[in-house]
């Protein structure tokens, strides 16, 4: 609801372009936003105001619609939720997929850009879409190891400790919870 709600003040001047699973969705789920009335697949390049900005689906991510939108005369690249700036992912990482997360950050960095501008937290470059996929790589490398050799998911929380992420937003209470996330992914990947 956060990445689509309030479109539908936009419903009646706008044509709203949106990713196919992203109008699919909003149907299936009756999310009460405005439904696209344009979709694309894999890539859609639009024309605004004298300049092209460039939708692309990155496969899945933080969700399986997300996209990333790219303003390349602007060198600034737009991201929701599955890529922050110098803060941990949220949470527990629902609705997030691995390993596609990663491809999808890897996506982002191929892009040419300066300005990386998340749906939340401050701007940043493309070293921060980097930073992120290797904190999100380091995390999932560990809670994969600690979980082979027997440990509990407590004992995981207890001494994993990802110290060079500690001056990172959300740091002290969302690692605990980013463990918690991973190795629920984790586990559902061997079940």
């Amino acid at each position: 609801g956060d990445h689509i709600g309030g479109g539908e003040v936009f419903e009646e001047e706008a044509v709203v372009v949106g990713h196919e699973l992203t109008k699919s969705n909003i149907i299936s789920n009756d999310r009460k936003t405005a439904i696209p009335d344009i979709t694309f697949k894999d890539r859609m390049t639009l024309e605004l105001g004298g300049k092209s900005v460039e939708l692309i689906y990155p496969g899945k991510s933080h969700s399986d619609n997300c996209i990333i939108v790219n303003f390349p005369a602007e060198r600034t690249v737009f991201v929701v939720d599955f890529i922050t700036v110098k803060r941990l992912p949220y949470q527990t990482l629902n609705g997030n997929f691995m390993p596609d997360w990663v491809e999808a950050i890897k996506m982002v960095e191929a892009i040419d850009f300066d300005i990386l501008a998340p749906g939340h937290a401050e701007l940043g470059t493309k070293q921060d879409a980097a930073d992120h996929r290797k904190y999100i790589e380091e995390l999932y490398a560990a809670v994969e190891n600690a979980s082979k050799s027997g440990k509990s998911l407590e004992e995981i929380k207890e001494s994993l400790k990802m110290e060079k992420y500690k001056d990172w937003g959300q740091f002290e209470a969302w690692l605990p919870l980013n463990i918690e996330g991973m190795y629920r992914m984790i586990k559902g990947a061997d079940d």
